[in-house]
């Protein structure tokens, strides 16, 4: 089990795009790695999950979180980007879905579903969805 410092130092080495991040390997090799997206996602849940409720957010981390969304979404919307990454729009619809409500769970302090393990089943919804496509 990851303690809160592990969990804080993994997520913004993932959020500021450092050395074998999934950011850096969208934008530089133009990789959509599933695998490593749902690592992040995982990352997230578990950052939030230890987050005292009337804490103040980090501003390091909420910048993190936004830019995240918005670069992940804008970037991989790209032709060129869908060209080498030809995977199935609801595919990508359902992952930038899932970046938005755990950013929104971030910066609200709300969960957007009843149970937070409904993240892990949407994602795992979106795996299969992604193998049976690529099949």
């Amino acid at each position: 089990m990851m303690n809160k410092e592990d969990i804080t130092r993994q997520l913004l080495h993932e959020l500021e795009g450092e050395k074998e991040s999934f950011i850096l390997h969208l934008r530089v090799d133009l990789d959509w790695d599933h695998t490593h997206l749902v690592k992040v996602f995982k990352l997230m849940v578990k950052y939030i999950q230890q987050l005292e409720p009337t804490a103040p957010l980090e501003r390091h981390i909420a910048s993190g979180f936004w830019f995240f969304t918005n670069f992940v979404k804008d970037w991989s919307s790209h032709d060129n980007f869908r060209s080498r990454n030809a995977y199935p729009e609801l595919y990508y619809q359902g992952m930038y879905e899932l970046i938005f409500l755990l950013t929104d769970w971030y910066f609200s302090g709300e969960c957007p579903f009843v149970e937070p393990e409904a993240f892990e089943q949407e994602w795992n919804r979106l795996t299969l969805l992604l193998k049976e496509e690529t099949q």
